[in-house]
């Protein structure tokens, strides 16, 4: 497996995350244990999602159109 974002934010992990698998990359978010135990200590990059080395570089056109804000959550409330 091969790391192809990084960041600290718990949240925005977990949203790359889902971004991926929704369009059909299996991920392994590594470092999701390690949030409990760090409590009030100043963590940088402690979370790190990784895929197949197969599906790196399509991982990495979406994690780009992510961080250019080409990507929204839609409400599919709203939607219909």
């Amino acid at each position: 497996m091969i790391r192809v974002f990084r960041c600290s934010d718990y949240i925005e992990a977990h949203l790359v995350e889902g971004l991926l698998r929704e369009r059909g990359i299996e991920t392994f978010l590594q470092g999701a244990m390690l949030q409990g135990g760090l409590g009030e200590l100043p963590a940088l990059g402690h979370l790190a999602i990784l895929v197949d080395e197969s599906d790196a570089s399509a991982a990495r056109r979406i994690i780009d159109a992510y961080e250019r804000g080409e990507l929204k959550i839609v409400d599919e409330e709203q939607d219909g």
